[in-house]
């Protein structure tokens, strides 16, 4: 009875950390490939940061919404 629960929260776990690893990866990458003063590159990663978590979490709960019916 306790399998499914388990199962879910560490499915849950995996989501979040890909959704806080990708971003930061992309944001990172992005900001070497910029060559600018220091508050433009924590600007820019910022940005780029969100867009990409937002991203991700968007197509991960459309996939699971699928999955769901």
């Amino acid at each position: 009875m306790n399998e499914p629960q388990q199962s879910f929260d560490k499915a849950l776990k995996i989501m979040i950390g890909l959704g806080v690893l990708l971003p930061f990866l992309v944001a990172s990458y992005t900001c070497q490939m910029i060559n600018s003063s220091l508050l433009e590159k924590v600007l820019l990663f910022g940005t780029v940061f969100i867009f990409s978590f937002l991203i991700y979490w968007i197509v991960a709960r459309t996939i699971v919404q699928f999955l769901e019916e």
